[in-house]
């Protein structure tokens, strides 16, 4: 190549370099808005209330009942355990006894350990009046964000003992990554591993907790 083609080309080039624009230059343009936020989202919202198709109110407590149910259905069988096999999610529960601690003050702790999927379990504690009898209220008591401790979290604890102190029983189930499920396997951002083969991820939790219900 000769050094005057160099030089042409050397030239040419840097003119094409000097045309391209710089962010100091675009900025300022950029800067001016063409709408308001409030505008916009003024706009966003009637686009919104235009396009959302209206809900239909039932005329009788048996419509509101049965739409309840299809509501729910479609929650549940669509949505919550999509991808997951019936026979996991119409399972019967599978609870193992593990003792009784007896504390003398009115209520007493049962140690239990519970089946969420095949391969998968977790654990629980039921707080219970010192003295059963009869039908009595039961409250589910579903815990997160204590990470280390878990269900044996004081304040949990002091919870529980308070409903059994008061005749009600209270089961305290550990929650995923938490406790004594607090393994990295467990940790919540997983979930989305299990959208990635087809099953939506909340279905574990829930499942972890519907678990203690049954």
């Amino acid at each position: 190549m000769s050094y005057r083609r160099f030089f042409v080309l050397l030239a040419l080039s840097a003119a094409s370099a000097s045309s391209q624009s710089r962010p100091p230059d675009i900025a300022p343009i950029l800067e001016r808005r063409l709408e308001t936020p409030e505008v916009v989202a003024f706009q966003v919202r009637q686009y919104l209330f235009q396009h959302v198709p209206r809900l239909s109110a039932p005329q009788s407590a048996t419509q509101w009942s049965a739409e309840t149910e299809r509501i729910r259905k479609h929650l549940l069988d669509d949505v919550v355990f999509h991808g997951w096999p019936r026979e996991w999610v119409d399972a019967p529960p599978k609870f193992e006894d593990l003792g009784i601690m007896e504390s003398g003050k009115g209520y007493r702790i049962r140690k239990l350990r519970y089946e969420i999927v095949p391969g998968f379990q977790s654990t629980a504690i039921l707080y219970e009046p010192e003295n059963l009898g009869g039908k009595i209220p039961a409250i589910l008591n579903p815990n997160g964000h204590e990470l280390q401790l878990g269900k044996a979290a004081e304040y949990k604890q002091k919870r529980c003992i308070n409903f059994a102190k008061r005749g009600i029983l209270a089961l305290s189930l550990e929650w995923l990554y938490c406790g004594e499920l607090n393994v990295p396997e467990n940790k919540h951002e997983f979930a989305a591993h299990l959208d990635l083969v087809g099953a939506n991820g909340v279905g574990l939790f829930y499942l972890a907790m519907r678990k203690g219900l049954d």
